[in-house]
């Protein structure tokens, strides 16, 4: 396979094959030696504790569940698919921007990952910090597909450093910064905003595609994974209707996976107006 995501998925099988025997095996002990809050997604809960009333408190916690090496095995081997796509994204790209989205994606593979397998608060603050890594530099793919001037030279490169550092300092402050009691980079207003910003920028790149047909499977491919991330995300959360620690598939696991697959899907519809080299050809 000579496709960046080809070339990623053969380097990233045996990763994968060993992460899934650590999970079937997850030893038992005391590895974190605490844990967080409970918070949105169930893998780890009681099954009898997914669905309200009673609230959200800390007894929803499954003691076994907690007591091995990896507390939430699907939800920990799924964030693989954002090292996948972050590989391809590093094999493919020429662009700055392309490898900025890459490292950002690897980024949040890694912390979300050790975050899943931990359920410790230091570890989601590195899996937010990746979320919004990724969704600003994917804005800045988009705006590099609008520009040159924003894609190549020594301003892309800037830009790039410049957007990582607004991750960094947003997610650390996504709490602290308010206008009017206004929570202005709360993780789920950044994420709404990004998506509409992203559309836009997709549509107006869609201007100047040359191959229009492409550009609509391209979109047509995002949009369809992106729909079935979103649902698994909504979904596992406490109450809804994916609620199941003891489900083959985890609704978590869905979002991180097709959310993998979503970020290359909007990659490739800025492709198809030649930005950078795509994952799949």
């Amino acid at each position: 396979m000579r496709s960046g995501i080809g070339r990623a998925t053969l380097w990233c099988l045996p990763v994968l094959a060993v992460l899934v025997a650590v999970a079937f095996w997850n030893p038992v002990g005391d590895f974190w030696k605490s844990v967080e809050p409970p918070k949105a997604q169930c893998e780890a809960y009681r099954p009898d504790r997914t669905k309200p009333p009673p609230p959200l408190a800390d007894d929803a916690y499954d003691g076994v569940r907690l007591n091995r090496l990896i507390r939430e095995p699907q939800n920990t081997v799924s964030n693989l698919a954002y090292i996948v796509a972050g590989l391809a994204l590093l094999i493919s790209g020429r662009k700055p921007a392309t490898g900025g989205l890459g490292l950002a994606a690897i980024f949040l593979g890694f912390g979300s990952g050790v975050y899943h397998a931990s359920l410790l608060p230091e570890w989601r603050l590195i899996d937010i910090l990746g979320v919004y890594a990724v969704l600003y530099l994917l804005l800045l793919v988009g705006a590099g597909a609008l520009s040159s001037r924003i894609a190549n030279g020594p301003v892309a490169w800037m830009l790039v450093v410049a957007t990582w550092l607004a991750a960094i300092y947003t997610g650390i402050h996504r709490n602290d910064v308010r206008v009017a009691g206004f929570k202005l980079f709360d993780s789920t207003y950044v994420f709404v905003a990004a998506v509409a910003v992203g559309c836009v920028l997709m549509l107006l790149a869609a201007r100047r595609a040359t191959n229009r047909r492409a550009l609509g499977r391209a979109l047509g491919f995002f949009a369809t994974t992106a729909a079935i991330s979103f649902t698994g995300g909504l979904g596992d959360r406490f109450g809804s209707f994916w609620a199941n620690p003891d489900g083959w598939v985890q609704g978590h696991a869905v979002w991180h996976t097709f959310g993998a697959i979503a970020l290359l899907g909007a990659y490739e519809a800025f492709v198809r107006v030649e930005f950078d080299r795509s994952v799949i050809d």
